[in-house]
């Protein structure tokens, strides 16, 4: 079966958190933590839940902003492909639509390093879009990502 793909794009950002390595690496591991900033402003995660490990499967359920054109569920799978302690994460993603279907695929790597000021984290994100609806999230997701990592410098910097 051949695969459509509709778009691709890819995204890197660098942040330096003013936290230390290991707080910021919980951050992305603990589902607790996790639940408190993943996506962007003004979205919650009613559903965090799964394993960081190689083989693991973390699912999340992002919702909108109340009352606005994102007031909906965003569910996503993500496939951990490898874990280096404190350093490094390798993962699928997958957001899904509303009867669980691949609405794109995507690889994302993120990398922690020591920094004087905190730690200096490195996403590098890619994704294909599967289906035409999934050809704007493409084009959000510079933003999306970077109010994210807003997020998590705000939860680690209190």
């Amino acid at each position: 079966m051949t695969m459509t793909i509709y778009a691709e794009r890819s995204v890197t950002l660098v942040r330096v958190i003013k936290a230390p390595r290991d707080l910021v690496w919980n951050a992305w591991t603990d589902v607790a933590m996790l639940k408190e900033w993943w996506g962007p402003e003004q979205f919650t995660n009613p559903r965090v839940e799964g394993d960081v490990r190689v083989g693991g499967v973390m699912h999340i359920t992002m919702h909108g902003p109340k009352g606005s054109p994102f007031d909906i569920d965003f569910p996503m799978v993500k496939r951990y492909r490898e874990v280096v302690l404190g350093k490094k994460l390798v993962f699928d993603n997958e957001p899904l639509g509303p009867n669980g279907e691949k609405l794109m695929e995507g690889l994302t790597v993120v990398t922690f390093e020591s920094h004087p000021e905190g730690t200096l984290v490195e996403v590098t994100t890619s994704a294909k879009a599967l289906v035409p609806e999934a050809v704007g999230m493409l084009g959000g997701m510079d933003q999306g990502w970077s109010q994210s990592l807003d997020k998590l410098a705000r939860l680690l910097e209190k």
